[in-house]
């Protein structure tokens, strides 16, 4: 196994009787044993395929209150508590118990200030992987199942779900440390309603949020449809090209890795004067490697669209083929209705 822990803890959130979060802190740090070992990988594994991720990198206040024009009123600075405890932690200047403890009370403050009603054991985990350091902040929720005994009793045991990671963060101290100006060595789960867990993470980390993921990903889908442009591709061609591409990005994902764009372009075909590598340079802003996002990603193969109470998708090389678009009229002709919806709508017609 390639995945080394240096230090690891659980505290745990609970709800007092006042209704607010409340911490039971545990003195001491983890015996890396087996069950460890199998949960951090386990761990690392599904937030590495985790969709959705916000990226950040700590605030520098004076920074920002450099880059403010004349009379525009400074916002609200994040705290560098997070931060400074951090660097104590990897000086040595911290050891690892005080500073998980000191992290979970200030993230029981965040949680109030925000209103976010968590609970659950709170995990801490410094390790290396491949050579990389991290450490990782999760809040585990735990459930309770029943299990069938050797003399086939039932009876109820408690576990922790952790395939459901809706609170946790990680930051990539190898390239916090090595790449000071990067944008993304903190990655935290952003929650699918609204900003407000993307905010509360932000806030505890005293952090500014850095790469846009889907932004990279639509960033994309318009190189290629402007390559595609570029070489005057035919319909077919265009969409074998399209589909290696989502071939590609769609593996890494499966495989918990990113897009890496001159990886890509190698697996793609184009002429000697000018590849896809070669066409993005720096005009679509591309970064090197950024995650893939499924949802986006979609549209290299498919077309997709809803709206008032109708939802359509189709493949995009049905075009022209057996859907057609008629732009005067605004109307999409069908040919070759789906038996299954073809069936529902004999019976109801």
């Amino acid at each position: 196994m390639s995945l080394d822990i240096d230090k690891i803890i659980l505290h745990s959130l609970r709800p007092g009787s006042d209704g607010q979060p409340h911490a039971d802190t545990r003195s001491q740090t983890l015996v890396p044993d087996e069950a460890v070992q199998g949960l951090m990988a386990e761990l690392h594994r599904i937030y590495n395929g985790k969709g959705g991720k916000g990226f950040g990198f700590f605030a520098d206040p004076e920074a920002a209150v450099a880059e403010l024009a004349d009379g525009e009123e400074a916002p609200k600075q994040p705290s560098p508590a997070f931060r400074i405890a951090l660097e104590q932690l990897l000086g040595e200047q911290m050891e690892f118990v005080p500073f998980s403890v000191s992290m979970t009370q200030l993230l029981v403050k965040h949680l109030v200030e925000h209103a976010l009603d968590e609970q659950g054991v709170l995990l801490f985990a410094k390790y290396n992987y491949v050579g990389v350091d991290y450490l990782m902040m999760a809040l585990l929720e735990g459930k309770e199942s029943v299990t069938v005994s050797e003399a086939l009793e039932l009876s109820h045991i408690q576990y922790l779900d952790i395939g459901k990671l809706n609170l946790v963060a990680r930051i990539d101290l190898t390239e916090w440390q090595t790449q000071p100006d990067s944008r993304r060595y903190i990655t935290f789960s952003k929650g699918r309603v609204g900003r407000k867990l993307g905010d509360f993470f932000l806030d505890v980390l005293g952090a500014r949020e850095g790469m846009d993921a889907k932004l990279q990903n639509k960033g994309l889908l318009q190189a290629v449809e402007d390559y595609c442009d570029s070489q005057q591709l035919e319909p077919a061609e265009r969409n074998d090209y399209k589909k290696q591409v989502f071939k590609y990005c769609t593996e890494q994902a499966s495989a918990g890795e990113e897009i890496e764009i001159r990886e890509l372009s190698a697996e793609l075909p184009g002429d000697n004067d000018l590849d896809f590598y070669s066409f993005i340079g720096k005009e679509y802003e591309l970064e090197d490697r950024f995650p893939a996002d499924r949802s986006t990603l979609r549209g290299l193969t498919k077309f997709v669209g809803s709206g008032g109470g109708l939802t359509l998708s189709f493949e995009q090389k049905l075009l022209n083929s057996r859907i057609f678009y008629d732009p005067q009229t605004d109307t999409l002709t069908i040919r070759g209705v789906p038996p299954n919806l073809k069936d529902q709508l004999t019976r109801t017609s």
